[in-house]
This record gives C-alpha cells, sequence and structure tokens, in this order.
C-alpha cells in the first residue's frame, strides 16, 4: 500500500466516509481509534465533531500526510494495538485479519459502552475479516447492526466496488 501512497499527492478523496459520518454523528464525542487511518479524512471528520481521535496505518506517507493536517496519528500495525480503549473504533476497509486473536484484540479496544464501527466493501476473503464473519466471531460486543450499503463512487481505487457491509457492535456498560 506504501507504493500507492508514494504515486500519487493524494491518493483518496479527502472527504471522511459517509458511514463514518452517519453512525458516529449519532454518538457523544469521547476517544475515537480509526484503524487504517490513510490520509487522515475521517480523523479531520472527528476531530473537527469534537473527538479526541487517533490514527494507525501502516503506510507511513499515510501518517506523514495526516499529520502534516495536525492530526494525530503513528504507523503501526494493527497487532501491536491494545491496552488502551475508546469509545469508537472505526474499521473502513482494513485488512484486520481473520482470526481469533484479531477478534479478540478489536473487541479488546471497545470501551465499556462504546462502539465498534466495522465496514467494508462485500466481497468474500479466508484471510481478510470482513463483516458478517466477524459478527458471527464477537463474544464481548453485541451486534446492533450488519447491513448491506450501495456506494455510488464512480472514480478512483473504490470505484469497481458497488456496495459495502457495514457492522456496528456495542460493549455494553
Amino acid at each position: 500500500m506504501e507504493a500507492r501512497y508514494l504515486e500519487s499527492e493524494q491518493l483518496w478523496s479527502g472527504n471522511p466516509n459517509s458511514t463514518l459520518v452517519d453512525y458516529a454523528g449519532t454518538l457523544k464525542p469521547g476517544t475515537a481509534l480509526d484503524i487504517g487511518c490513510g490520509e487522515g479524512a475521517d480523523l479531520a471528520w472527528l476531530a473537527a465533531h469534537g473527538w479526541d481521535a487517533e490514527g494507525i496505518d501502516f503506510a507511513p506517507t499515510a501518517v506523514a500526510r495526516t499529520r502534516a493536517h495536525g492530526l494525530t496519528a503513528r504507523v503501526a500495525d494493527f497487532a501491536e494495538l491494545g491496552g488502551t480503549t475508546y469509545d469508537l473504533v472505526s474499521v473502513h476497509y482494513g485488512g484486520i485479519p481473520a482470526t481469533a486473536e484479531a477478534v479478540s484484540l478489536l473487541e479488546s479496544l471497545v470501551a465499556p459502552g462504546g462502539t465498534l464501527l466495522f465496514v467494508h466493501h462485500e466481497m468474500e476473503s479466508d484471510e481478510v475479516a470482513m463483516p458478517e464473519w466477524l459478527a458471527e466471531q464477537l463474544t464481548q460486543l453485541e451486534v446492533v447492526e450488519l447491513s448491506r450499503r450501495e456506494r455510488h463512487v464512480t472514480h478512483g481505487a473504490g470505484a469497481m466496488h458497488h456496495s459495502d457491509v457495514i457492522l456496528v457492535a456495542r460493549r455494553h456498560s
């Protein structure tokens, strides 16, 4: 992925993901973690709406672009996380492994009363966690929603995908 960032000045649109806006907009702002933050559009939206947000991405160029906007981000792999909980954990199109260890780590990041927003393109994968698979694996979070949403992306990296699957899960207080 780093190579794709190096090939252009801006890889993504700069707009926040619409699912983030729709779902996080209904929540009381608190702490947020954006896993796979890319160039920081979701982080910028969260910060502008009162969230204490930070992001991680494994692509150094993406993190540098995010930081250039005054946002908090660091180069890290998902497996390196742990020890801190968040009111919102957002994963849009992330490469979370489809393993029991990854599910456990993801659940551990969600604070009591917190929300997991996990969105991926509608597709199949045995290696990467997809929302439907993840919903079946969760033991510490309650699935609030598992739905499909049509996408209207006409150009760029996401244009080939026509629908997303959205998982919203919460940890009870």
